[in-house]
């Protein structure tokens, strides 16, 4: 037991140089039972990689000058750091927009550097007002870094997802104030007299993709060879349960949840699950959790609606930057704090991979197949059907009988 716990604690030290934020503070992790307790003490320090294409060097467009890419990347700023293939050369701004925009040369590419969650709807409903920006014919990507769910993905792999589900209406019920049957803490605001009831929406809570677009994605994202993470997070993942988590970094296909609130540990992950499992009448596959999605996703549907982009040419590859919950012998304060969020660099980087190959993609086969759009070919939209067709997840009448506000 001794030499098991030591052997992973020093596993769990060398994953801490992996650690994608700065820290000056000594971390320590206390592993295994009160009788028999390894404590270990070190500083994690990682210096980000600096993009080729610095924001410093850009030349900046003329207020009012046309710009029709093909492909559009959201991400922030840091994420972007770990992307080497592209050239932006030149920046583009407008009344109320304080971020960057910028294309490559003649721009076929471009890049939208903004914030997370809410702030970022704001910015990409900004960037939708600038004169001579037209993204009505372009391919966008959401991209950045979540935890992975271990039933379905592993850290520093990446995911290409369905569904975007907005984990921010919710009600909570803690400790003794739970009622005792119910099965979860966390339940929808719209609001069901037991969670698992179908709630009634304000509209924001899912959007799906075009399902068409997101398999040609997956089947050339697929291919795209990934490195693996570092002996130490391999000696961390073996130790899962799950088999998906034991595997090396791959390209996943399931769907995201994001919120404001951080959220970590089995019994959060669970009730998350849980609620997006109610809230698509179990047609999504939650894995990815983060703080950035649904923001997006808000103003770029806003968007779609008022024929700004086309959202059946939007989609979200996401890294994993760590597990959203502990392997059996740490805790879940053991899993956030100390082994924190170690694959952060190859998941980048593997999901830089994948999406270059996505560009790739596009550009070659543009007249053939991208230009005129890939046909959604099952529904594309949110629950209120707002873009026309017929929902194949959730409801529109509103909540289940019987709840709150049901009929």
């Amino acid at each position: 037991m001794k030499s098991y716990i030591a052997n992973f604690s020093r596993a769990v030290v060398a994953a801490l140089a992996l650690a994608a934020l700065t820290t000056a503070n000594p971390v320590t992790l206390e592993i295994g039972s009160c009788q028999d307790v390894t404590t270990i003490t070190t500083t994690a320090t990682i210096t980000a990689t600096t993009s080729a294409s610095a924001t410093s060097s850009l030349v900046t467009a003329t207020p009012g000058t046309p710009v029709s890419p093909k492909v559009l990347i959201i991400a922030n700023e840091f994420e972007f750091g770990y992307l080497e293939e592209y050239d932006f050369t030149t920046q583009y701004t407008g009344d109320m927009f304080e971020e960057v925009f910028a294309c490559t040369t003649g721009g076929a590419i471009c890049k939208l550097a903004c914030g997370q969650e809410l702030v970022s709807a704001s910015q990409i409903t900004s960037l939708l007002l600038i004169p001579g920006v037209n993204l009505t014919q372009t391919y966008i990507i959401v991209t950045g870094t979540g935890g992975v769910n271990p039933k379905y993905g592993t850290a520093g792999g990446a995911a290409i997802s369905t569904f975007g589900i907005q984990w921010e209406w919710g009600n909570m019920f803690l400790g003794t104030d739970l009622p005792a049957n119910f099965s979860g803490q966390y339940f929808s605001s719209y609001a069901q007299d037991a969670p698992w009831k179908y709630p009634s929406t304000v509209g924001t809570e899912v959007y799906k993709l075009n399902e068409a677009l997101i398999d040609r994605f997956y089947d050339v994202g697929s291919k795209v060879s990934y490195e693996d993470v570092p002996e130490s997070s391999q000696a961390l993942r073996a130790t899962y349960t799950q088999n998906a988590a034991k595997q090396a970094p791959f390209l996943a296909r399931c769907d995201t949840v994001s919120a404001q609130t951080y959220w970590h540990g089995n019994v959060a992950g669970e009730n998350v699950e849980y609620f997006a499992n109610i809230i698509t009448t179990g047609k999504a596959r939650p894995c990815n959790t983060n703080q950035d999605d649904q923001g997006r996703l808000v103003a770029l549907f806003l968007g779609a609606v008022h024929k700004k982009l086309d959202f059946g040419r939007v989609s979200m590859i996401k890294a994993f930057s760590n597990f959203d919950r502990p392997p059996p012998q740490l805790t879940a304060y053991q899993s956030r704090f100390a082994v924190g969020e170690g694959a952060t660099e190859p998941g980048l980087r593997n999901s830089w991979q994948t999406i270059v190959a996505v560009v790739k993609d596009v550009l070659e086969n543009w007249e053939a197949i991208f230009e005129a759009g890939i046909k959604p070919n099952t529904y594309m939209g949110d629950l209120k059907e707002r873009l026309g067709g017929t929902s194949d997840f959730g409801t529109t009448s509103g909540a289940a009988p019987g709840s709150v506000q049901g009929a």
